[in-house]
């Protein structure tokens, strides 16, 4: 179910802004869909400007939109 989230995440058009959050409480942010495949058991990060990542989905905490809604918080989904 999450791989098909993050895959409507990445082909949203048009493409916004969101911050995968891991169960060891590290944070990827994904500004452009180029920086981010999602594959069978696997994500793959690479910022333009950092080292590239791989970890597996069910390792994924919370995808949250990098977009402030109108009361200013972040839009959170906790992975199942």
């Amino acid at each position: 179910m999450l791989k098909a989230q993050l895959r409507q995440l990445v082909d949203r058009e048009p493409f916004e802004p969101f911050r995968i959050r891991l169960v060891n409480g590290d944070v990827h942010d994904i500004f452009h869909p180029q920086n981010v495949a999602v594959q069978k058991t696997l994500i793959h990060v690479s910022p333009p400007d950092q080292n590239w990542f791989i970890f597996p989905i069910n390792k994924i905490a919370s995808v949250e939109s990098l977009f402030a809604d109108f009361t200013g918080e972040l839009t959170k989904h906790e992975a199942p």
